[in-house]
């Protein structure tokens, strides 16, 4: 049997996720930014399918959640990491010679190093909780995405007109980095993502990719380009920002039996 033979249907959604993260790295260095976030986005939609997949029609190993981890790690770690550093580090100087750049890199290691604690810490044995253990990866992830889609640089090389941001305030994104790297660290329960919640798990998602979409459909017209990306992001973002708070709540009353 060769390795080919070996990869199930749900190792393909997985692959499909590691490699998605990886040609996001390629649009970041590159400076697509919006490119790359909708890639990270689509990488997310891949996450959600291998385990559904998997359930779904079984698999010929027993190495499916290390594989998963490993894509985890490129897409939901390095490349959001990489993606607040690019944005947001000074191009006029080399690098790391700036108190701000020191600080964006700062910031960025905290996501990565968050991020693979945290996907670690699952593969160890999190899947069996009834709850996350910590803010997961891919929901931190998605919400440095739409902070920096909000609050990000309107520089990079997509064709003009695609940037939206309300206002490029590199404070923001960056206290967003690190409240999502203190949460992906903790053991502060959040909910699995399952019925309702995986729902309304696609539908941000959903309401993310719309720029991307948008931005081919409506042409010509920048003024109801900006604030259809603007709403449909910052939709995705409210609900982002309820799972990030309202999840802990949600667990907490579980458990008490409210």
């Amino acid at each position: 049997m060769t390795a080919l033979d070996r990869v199930s249907l749900g190792d393909f959604f997985t692959l499909a996720n590691g490699a998605l993260g990886f040609i996001a790295i390629v649009y970041i260095f590159d400076g697509s930014y919006l490119s790359a976030t909708s890639l990270l986005l689509l990488s997310m939609v891949m996450d959600g399918l291998d385990g559904f997949m998997a359930r779904r029609y079984g698999s010929k190993h027993s190495r499916g959640q290390v594989l998963d981890s490993i894509s985890d790690a490129v897409s939901f770690a390095f490349a959001p990491a990489l993606l607040v550093y690019a944005e947001f580090e000074d191009p006029t100087v080399a690098p790391l010679q700036t108190a701000q750049d020191l600080l964006v890199l700062a910031c960025a290691v905290a996501v990565m190093l968050s991020g693979l604690f945290r996907l670690a810490r699952f593969s160890a044995g999190g899947f069996e909780l009834p709850h996350f253990a910590g803010l997961p990866a891919p929901a931190a992830a998605l919400f440095i995405l739409l902070m920096c889609l909000l609050f990000g640089s309107a520089e990079g090389s997509e064709p003009a007109g695609f940037y939206f941001p309300l206002a490029e305030a590199p404070g923001l994104v960056l206290s967003a980095a690190l409240i999502a790297s203190i949460l992906m660290a903790s053991t502060i329960p959040y909910p699995k993502i399952r019925g309702g919640l995986a729902a309304a798990s696609i539908v941000g998602i959903a309401l993310a990719l719309l720029p991307t979409v948008a931005g081919i459909v409506i042409v010509g017209d920048q003024q109801l380009y900006t604030a259809f990306s603007r709403t449909a992001t910052g939709i995705a973002l409210a609900l982002t920002i309820a799972y990030l708070v309202g999840g802990p709540l949600y667990e907490r009353q579980k458990g008490a039996g409210v």
